[in-house]
């Protein structure tokens, strides 16, 4: 069994992006189309274009498209900018310095305000990873990741702070299902399991992996991530995006973890989300109908890189597809 993206590759990827263009230069994309040059909009087509690897730059394009993106970096206080989306500060910075991180490219200040106020002392560490609403975890868990993995690709975190942060993820992880339950929410509703907490525990998993640790519990996180799928094949509804790569790297990771943990499982879930994500992306009309910002197919083009990762004989593409996740610790 072999699912084609070629034919998306080739004519529907190029189509879809130009219409989000913003300028002539390379780098200017807007979120929306129509719209002016926007963070989200050039930092996503560069994460877009490297996972499909269809990005080959000059170092003066590297540096052009670069400096699109540090355009919208703070100059005192070292955070990017948001523009249109509801994303936290936090994400917004650590998506910036990702795709800087994927051209090998920095911020051009420092990120002042983390290390003013995060990162002197256990005192502050604590004030900050408690501060998110641990209830709606899967929106705050941003915060949470976006803080080392800003540092981490930077160069500017301190190591007590790593071992600190990860020792604190280990001990709170819930043994029943890996993932992270310890909100007011789920005291009140205790048997809460769902796409949020998965969305969530994933945002951490990744910056696990970025230092080379494992995380806790991996046996349960998979059998509660097979048991969230759809019959859709999808995590949610019935169009892939970004809560669909938190699963299936949730999947694959783990089990990897844990010895190929219901490796055969897996891979049926695998083949599952596949036959959707061919659907979508072999039907132009639905295509263009359901992805229209720039943020919404990053994602989805993210979870079919790790299941070619995982399982190449699956996924057929012009070239193989990169998860960049496995260079940048952020999406």
């Amino acid at each position: 069994m072999e699912f084609d993206f070629t034919r998306f590759e080739e004519k529907f990827f190029p189509e879809w992006i130009e219409q989000f263009k913003s300028g002539e230069s390379l780098g200017q994309y807007s979120w929306k189309k129509g719209g002016p040059t926007s963070l989200y909009g050039t930092t996503d087509m560069l994460i877009s274009k490297y996972i499909i690897n269809n990005l080959s730059l000059t170092e003066e394009q590297k540096d052009n498209w670069a400096g699109f993106i540090n355009q919208f970096q703070d100059p005192e206080k070292g955070w990017y900018r948001k523009d249109y989306t509801l994303h936290y500060k936090e994400h917004t910075t650590a998506y910036a310095i990702a795709a800087l991180y994927l051209i090998d490219r920095s911020p051009i200040h420092r990120l002042y305000e983390i290390h003013k106020d995060i990162l002197p002392n256990r005192k502050t560490w604590e004030k900050w990873i408690e501060h998110p609403n641990w209830s709606f975890i899967w929106a705050t868990s941003h915060v949470i990741s976006g803080v080392p993995a800003a540092l981490a690709m930077t160069g500017e975190g301190k190591e007590e702070f790593y071992e600190w942060y990860f020792n604190w993820l280990d001990r709170e992880a819930d043994p029943k299902t890996g993932f992270y339950r310890r909100g007011l929410l789920h005291k009140i509703w205790k048997s809460r399991i769902s796409k949020r907490e998965l969305g969530g525990a994933f945002h951490m998993y990744y910056v696990y992996e970025f230092f080379d640790r494992t995380w806790p519990y991996p046996e349960k996180i998979v059998d509660h991530t097979l048991n969230l799928q759809h019959e859709n094949g999808l995590w949610d509804k019935d169009v892939t995006y970004c809560i669909d790569l938190d699963a299936i790297y949730c999947l694959t990771r783990s089990s990897r973890n844990a010895g190929n943990y219901r490796k055969r499982d897996v891979k049926e879930a695998i083949i599952k989300y596949l036959k959707r994500a061919d659907q979508i992306f072999n039907n132009k009309d639905f295509f263009f109908g359901s992805y229209d910002n720039s943020h919404r197919l990053t994602g989805a083009l993210s979870a079919i890189a790790e299941c070619q990762k995982f399982y190449p004989d699956l996924v057929k593409t012009k070239k193989p597809w990169r998860q960049s996740l496995d260079k940048a610790c952020f999406i």
